[in-house]
């Protein structure tokens, strides 16, 4: 099954066109999509609480939308986290450098503990030089697994460092563009460890998704890359 771990609907700074969630919806059938992980741009720019509302709402209206969860540790993190386990969201995610606060702050180290307490895969922004291992570090005796986001080619030495360091950590594809990229992470950390992930509609779906599908993988790999991870980590059939 072909499973997008990371889609955004709303509106995103410095785009200037909304993206609605029928606009999701529609791209699910368009790109043959079997399920799509997706969250409210509000849960990330705005509120957690009132992003997560919106997430619910959205995903009610299609079962092949699997909500992602958000939280602020900036305020009230914990217990946003809390309320996603009561309303059935099984996948967190963390906006560091969207937001503006410290992964190494108190309040966010109370945050990543009950994430791993309630053992919750957490997808977590890690696109700028030293993010990864600055998770690596918060993380260091916790076990949840991780999915790194928006690593691109000038960090991705970083984060296989991190992923040969912490063996339940993640790598999400969107901007792994350059060639052979896919396939050196395969051989160097598995394909096992890969997610195909578009952040569609705010960003191009045909470029995350034609670079993760034709990379020269064995079809066994492909498949793990493009579904099959994502379905063992969330539990899903």
């Amino acid at each position: 099954m072909l499973i997008d771990g990371f889609t955004v609907f709303g509106t995103w700074p410095g785009l200037q066109k909304s993206h609605p969630v029928d606009e999701l919806i529609t791209g699910l059938q368009k790109h043959k999509l079997g399920r799509a992980c997706t969250l409210s741009s509000t849960g990330i720019f705005l509120d957690a609480a009132s992003g997560n509302a919106a997430t619910l709402a959205a995903c009610a209206q299609d079962a092949r939308l699997i909500p992602i969860g958000t939280a602020d540790p900036r305020v009230g993190g914990v217990g946003q986290v809390n309320q996603c386990q009561d309303q059935g969201f099984t996948l967190i995610a963390l906006f560091p450098q969207s937001q503006g606060w410290a992964i190494e702050s108190l309040p966010a180290q109370t945050l990543l503990r009950r994430i791993a307490e309630l053992e919750m895969p957490l997808l977590i922004e890690a696109g700028g030089t030293g993010d990864a291992s600055r998770i690596y570090h918060a993380v260091a005796d916790l076990t949840m697994p991780l999915l790194l986001l928006d690593v691109s080619l000038p960090t991705l030495t970083e984060a296989i460092a991190v992923m040969q360091a912490r063996p339940n950590t993640f790598l999400t594809t969107r901007l792994l563009t350059g060639g052979d990229t896919i396939e050196r992470l395969a051989a160097e950390v598995g394909a096992d460890r890969l997610v195909f992930a578009s952040r569609f509609p705010m960003s191009s779906y045909s470029s995350a998704f034609l670079t993760a599908q034709y990379a020269a993988l064995k079809d066994d790999e492909r498949q793990a890359v493009m579904g099959n991870n994502l379905m063992t980590l969330l539990k899903v059939a």
